[in-house]
C-alpha cells in the first residue's frame, strides 16, 4: 500500500476529529463540562493525523514516487536532499499542508494559555483548521497522475534552490498561522464580553506574529538581493506586499496593546486589529494564489480551481467576526484618549494610526490588479513610484514619532506659563513659514508640510525643558545629515528630509536605549527596535539615493577596468555550456589587492523557459560592489583573412603568406572523396610556422567536413581553419579565432553597482528583530508568571 492511501486518510481523518474537537470545545464554554476530555483528545488526535499527512508526503518525495503530480512536479532524483526537504512547499498543496501543520501546534499553546478563553478560543481556532482542511481536500498534495508513472520529475524551481529558500517558507507561515490565535482570543473575549486580561493573553500572540514574519520578509528580502541579480531586496511586488502588510499592522496592533495595557484606551481598535489581521493573511492567500496576480508578479501561483473557496471563507470570516463585533460594541468599555501632544499615549496613537494608513494603501495598490480588471478589460498594476510617492512620507512621519517617543511619558507635560505658549506659538509660525519658503522654491507641498512637521515639532519640544537634553543630540544628528547629504550632491528634498529624519531617530533611540544596559536589557524592546528601525532606514536611503551603476563589456581572454569603482575584472569564459545546470562564469576580480577569482551563475533553465542569473557580491564595511552578469554574447566570425596564392599580408604583428593548395585525389582519399589543403607560411618576428588547414570534399551527400591546423603563438594555441575557397581566383579565405581581426570572441555584459552602507539595511532589521523577540520574551514570561501565580 502507497503513501496515497494513509495520507489522503489521514487529512479526512483530521477533518473529522477537527470537527469534533471545535463542536465539543463550543458545549464546553456553554457549560458541557463532561465534554472538556472529549474536545481535548480530539484536537490531539487530529494534530497527529496532520502530523501523518506530513509524514507520507515526505515518504513520498524521498522515495521519488513520481505518481504524485505533486512529487513529480516539484522534485528529482538528481536534486540535492536538502532541497528535497524544501520541495514539500515549492507549490500550493504543500504549503496549505505547512501551514495546517503549524496551525495545529500554536492551538497547543491556546490549550495551555488561553485561560479563560480556552473554550471558545478553541471552538473559533477550528474553524481555521477547518479552512484549510477543506482547501486540502479539495486540492489534495496525494492527488495522482492518471495513466503512466514518469521515470524522472521536473524539479524544483532553481530559484528556490537556495538555502534561505528552505527557511524562509516555513518561517513567513509560521507567522501567517499565529495570526489565527490573537484572531480567535479577539474573537472569544467578545463572545464572552470579557475583556479583563484579553491583552495579556493576546500580547505574545502578537509579538510572535511581529516576530516571525518580520523574520521571513527580512529573509526574502536577502534572498531577492544576493539571488535575483537585480540589485534590490524590495520591489513592492504584490505578492511581496501581502507579507509586509500583515507585519505592519501586527506591529500597530502591539502599540495599540500597550495604550490599552496601560490606560485601558483603544480596546476597540485593538479587536478590529486582531480580527484584521487575520483577515489581511486570508486576503494575501486569495490574491496570491487566485491567478489575479499571475501578469503582474513574478511570485504568484495561478489558478488551480480554488477560487470559490478562498472567496467563501473571506467572506464567512469577516462577516461572523463583524457580527459578533457590532454585537457586542455597545459593551466593550474602553477610555479616551489622552491627546496630549507632549505624552507618550498621543506618540503611541499616532503610531497606529501610521502604521495602520501605511499597510491599508499599500493593500489598495496592490489590489489595483483586481480593482482596474472590474472597470477595464485591461488590468494594471501600480508603478514603483507610486508607492514611494507615499511610503517616503509617511516613513518620515514615523521616523519623527520615534525620536520623540522615548523621551515622552504617559502622564504627559503641560506649558506652565505663558512665555513658554509663546515660544511655541513663534516657533511653529517661524517653521511653517520656512515650509511655505520651500514650497515656493519648487518643492511639493507633501515635503513642506513633512519639514514643518518634523522641524516644527522638534522646536516646540525643544522649548521644554524636560526633553531638550536627550532631543539637542538627535537634532545636531539632522542638520548634520542634511548637510553631509548637500555636500554629497543630493538635491531632493524628500531624500533629505528622510535621510536626516531616519537618522534623527536612530541617535534619539540609541541615546535612550544605553539607559537600558546592561542590566534592564529583558525591558529594552521597544528602544532596541525602534533604534534598529532608524538605522534601516538610514541603510534604505543611503544605498538608494546614492546608489551607482556602470556596464561592463568584457571579452574573453582580457581584463577591463572599472571607469568609477577603483575595480578590474576579467572574463575567462564559462565553467559548462550555458545551458548547464548553474553554469558559473569564471571571474577575475581585482580591487586593488590583487585578482582573484568569483564565480557569478548565468544558465538557461528548461523548467523556467529562461535564462537565470545569480550575481557575485563583493562586500565592504561600508557598501556591497555588486556584480550582475547580464548576457554572453557569442563570438561572431567576421569576413576572415583573403589571400590570394603567393601573397603576403601583414595583420597585427604577425606576417602571413599563402604559397599554394595541396590537393589530395580519389586515388588518396579512396571512397572518401578529395581534399583540398592551403600551405600558409605564418611568421612573427624571427620565427615562422607553416600550416595546412584543409577541406574534405566527401562523396555523394556527405558534404565538406574542415579540419583546422594547430599553431603555437605566443605560448598560446590556436586553430587555423579553412573559411572558403574561391577556386576561379585563387584565393582561400582563412579564419583563425582569437588571433585574426574581423574575428569577435565571446563577451560578457556585466552590471556593477555600489550599494553604499546597505549594511545597515541587514544590521537594522536584525535589531528589530532582536526587539521583536526580547518583547515576546517579556510578554511571554508575565503571562506564565501570572498563570503561576492564580
Amino acid at each position: 500500500m502507497g503513501p496515497e492511501v494513509p495520507g489522503q486518510l489521514a487529512i479526512w481523518l483530521a477533518l473529522l476529529m477537527n470537527l469534533i474537537s471545535g463542536a465539543a470545545f463550543f458545549l464546553v464554554a456553554r457549560g458541557r463540562e463532561e465534554l472538556r476530555s472529549l474536545a481535548t483528545r480530539a484536537y490531539y488526535a487530529f494534530l497527529g493525523f496532520t502530523v501523518l499527512a506530513v509524514g507520507c508526503l515526505y515518504y513520498a518525495f524521498f522515495t521519488h514516487n513520481y505518481a504524485f503530480k505533486y512529487v513529480a512536479a516539484y522534485s528529482e532524483r538528481a536534486q540535492q536532499p536538502f532541497y528535497v526537504l524544501s520541495a514539500f512547499w515549492g507549490g500550493q498543496e504543500g504549503t496549505y499542508l505547512l501551514w495546517l501543520l503549524l496551525c495545529g501546534f500554536w492551538g497547543l499553546l491556546i490549550l495551555r494559555r488561553g485561560g479563560r478563553y480556552t473554550n471558545y478560543g478553541m471552538a473559533v481556532y477550528s474553524t481555521v483548521n477547518l479552512f484549510l482542511l477543506f482547501l486540502l481536500i479539495k486540492l489534495s498534495p496525494f492527488a495522482l497522475i492518471p495513466g503512466g508513472v514518469p521515470a524522472d520529475g521536473q524539479g524544483l524551481n532553481p530559484l528556490l534552490q537556495d538555502p534561505w529558500m528552505v527557511i524562509h517558507p516555513p518561517i513567513m507561515f509560521t507567522g501567517f498561522a499565529a495570526t489565527a490565535v490573537p484572531f480567535a482570543l479577539a474573537l472569544a473575549a467578545m463572545i464572552r464580553n470579557d475583556y479583563t486580561d484579553w491583552t495579556k493573553r493576546a500580547f505574545p500572540w502578537v509579538a510572535t506574529v511581529a516576530l516571525f514574519l518580520g523574520m521571513g520578509n527580512v529573509m526574502g528580502g536577502y534572498w531577492a538581493y544576493k539571488t535575483l541579480g537585480w540589485g534590490g531586496y524590495w520591489a513592492w511586488d504584490p505578492v511581496e506586499n501581502t507579507s509586509m502588510v500583515p507585519w505592519m499592522i501586527s506591529l500597530a496592533l502591539i502599540h495599540g496593546l500597550i495604550v490599552e495595557k496601560r490606560t485601558g484606551a483603544l480596546r476597540k481598535s485593538n479587536l478590529l486589529l486582531a480580527i484584521f489581521l487575520f483577515m489581511l493573511v486570508i486576503y494575501g492567500t486569495f490574491l496570491t494564489r487566485s491567478g489575479v496576480l499571475a501578469d503582474f508578479s513574478v511570485h504568484s501561483f495561478t489558478d488551480l480551481g480554488i477560487n470559490v473557496n478562498l472567496i467563501g471563507f473571506m467572506a464567512f470570516f469577516a462577516v461572523s467576526s463583524m457580527a459578533v463585533f457590532f454585537w457586542r460594541a455597545r459593551s466593550i468599555q474602553s477610555a479616551p484618549i489622552n491627546y496630549n501632544y507632549f505624552g507618550k499615549e498621543f506618540s503611541l496613537v499616532a503610531s497606529v494610526a501610521v502604521l495602520f494608513v501605511f499597510g491599508l494603501i499599500v493593500l489598495f495598490w496592490s489590489s489595483l490588479p483586481i480593482l482596474s480588471g472590474w472597470f477595464s478589460d485591461e488590468p494594471r498594476a501600480a508603478e514603483i513610484v507610486t508607492y514611494n510617492s507615499f511610503a517616503v512620507p509617511l516613513a518620515v512621519v514615523m521616523a519623527f514619532l520615534l525620536t520623540l517617543v522615548p523621551h515622552v511619558k504617559f502622564s504627559g507635560y503641560r506649558l506652565e506659563n505663558g512665555l513658554q505658549k509663546s515660544l511655541v506659538v513663534v516657533g511653529s509660525c517661524v517653521v511653517i513659514g520656512f515650509g511655505l519658503f520651500y514650497l515656493i522654491l519648487d518643492a511639493t507641498m507633501v515635503f513642506a508640510v513633512m519639514f514643518s512637521l518634523v522641524v516644527g515639532g522638534m522646536l516646540v519640544y525643544l522649548f521644554n525643558p524636560e526633553f531638550r537634553k536627550p532631543l539637542i543630540p538627535a537634532l545636531a544628528l539632522f542638520i548634520a545629515s542634511v548637510v553631509i547629504s548637500l555636500i554629497a550632491g543630493v538635491r531632493d528634498y524628500m531624500t533629505l528630509l528622510f535621510y536626516a529624519a531616519a537618522a534623527m531617530a536612530a541617535v534619539s533611540n540609541l541615546i535612550h536605549l544605553a539607559g537600558y544596559l546592561p542590566d534592564r536589557i529583558r525591558f529594552a524592546a521597544a528602544p532596541l527596535t525602534h533604534f534598529g528601525f532608524g538605522v534601516m532606514l538610514v541603510g534604505v536611503m543611503a544605498s538608494s539615493a546614492f546608489d551607482s551603476n556602470e556596464r561592463l563589456v568584457v571579452e574573453q581572454g582580457k581584463t577591463v577596468a572599472s571607469q568609477h569603482y577603483g575595480v578590474s575584472v576579467g572574463y575567462n569564459g564559462m565553467r559548462d555550456a550555458i545551458d548547464h545546470p548553474k553554469n558559473e562564469l569564471l571571474l577575475s576580480l581585482d580591487d586593488g589587492s590583487g585578482p582573484r577569482e568569483v564565480r557569478p551563475q548565468l544558465y538557461y533553465s528548461a523548467r523556467m523557459d529562461g535564462i537565470m542569473r545569480k550575481p557575485y557580491i563583493n562586500r565592504a564595511l561600508a557598501y556591497d560592489l555588486y556584480l550582475a552578469p547580464m548576457q554572453v554574447e557569442e563570438g561572431k566570425s567576421g569576413g576572415g583573412l583573403a589571400l590570394r596564392k603567393g601573397e603576403t599580408k601583414l595583420e597585427g604583428d604577425y606576417t602571413f603568406t599563402f604559397e599554394e593548395f595541396e590537393i589530395g585525389g580519389h586515388d588518396e582519399m579512396g571512397a572518401a572523396g578529395m581534399s583540398v589543403a592551403a600551405k600558409i607560411i605564418v611568421a612573427h618576428g624571427d620565427s615562422a610556422q607553416t600550416i595546412a588547414p584543409k577541406v574534405i570534399q566527401g562523396s555523394g551527400d556527405t558534404g565538406v567536413e574542415s579540419q583546422p591546423a594547430e599553431i603555437s603563438l605566443n605560448g598560446r594555441k590556436y586553430q587555423a581553419s579553412i573559411r572558403q575557397i574561391i577556386a576561379d581566383q585563387g584565393v582561400v579565405v582563412l579564419d583563425i579565432p582569437g588571433l585574426l581581426p574581423g574575428i569577435s570572441p565571446e563577451k560578457l555584459i556585466l552590471d556593477i553597482s555600489k550599494k553604499p552602507m546597505i549594511t545597515l539595511v541587514w544590521v537594522g532589521t536584525t535589531l528589530i528583530l532582536l526587539g521583536s523577540l526580547t518583547s515576546l520574551y517579556r510578554r511571554r514570561t508575565e503571562l506564565v508568571a501570572a498563570d503561576d501565580g492564580q
